[in-house]
């Protein structure tokens, strides 16, 4: 029939849910901690757990080392800014650190961006190395009691 759309029709809400789906990934950080102590990891993750609440759900995966304790911390934070600004609530006076951990982010530019913002609120950080391409960047940072 001329004129007739070919292929599926896509309706406005499950256009609505792919674009809510493709913010929520450009929004989201991998957020790897390693070369630290569990207490070091469990601050780091407590930081970011108040700092982006919406990703306390995600979980922390443990890998453990040759003597069965972890040797890297690893979850999935949603750096989605809120209508009123970025979702934080970091304490301003640092937090204690029983060393340095070393931290991989890897996301959306603008979501690794403000993950960066909130550790650099808690922790003093020393930016090691940054890969960015149009899509996505990968951060390493080495951050310590400010």
């Amino acid at each position: 029939m001329p004129g007739s759309p070919s292929g599926t029709e896509e309706t406005a809400g499950e256009a609505g849910d792919a674009d809510a789906a493709e913010q929520s990934s450009a929004a989201d950080v991998v957020v790897t901690a390693a070369h630290c102590s569990e207490e070091a990891a469990r601050v780091l993750l407590d930081v970011l757990e108040r700092a982006f609440p919406v990703s306390a759900a995600e979980g922390v995966a443990v890998e453990p080392g040759p003597h069965g304790k972890a040797t890297v911390w690893c979850t999935t934070v949603n750096a989605a800014e809120t209508a009123s600004g970025p979702a934080r609530t970091v304490p301003q006076d640092g937090v204690s650190l029983d060393g340095t951990v070393l931290v991989g982010l890897q996301g959306g530019p603008r979501a690794v961006d403000r993950v960066v913002a909130a550790l650099k609120d808690a922790f003093a950080v020393d930016e090691r190395g940054t890969v960015a391409g149009d899509q996505e960047k990968e951060v390493d940072l080495l951050i310590r009691s400010a």
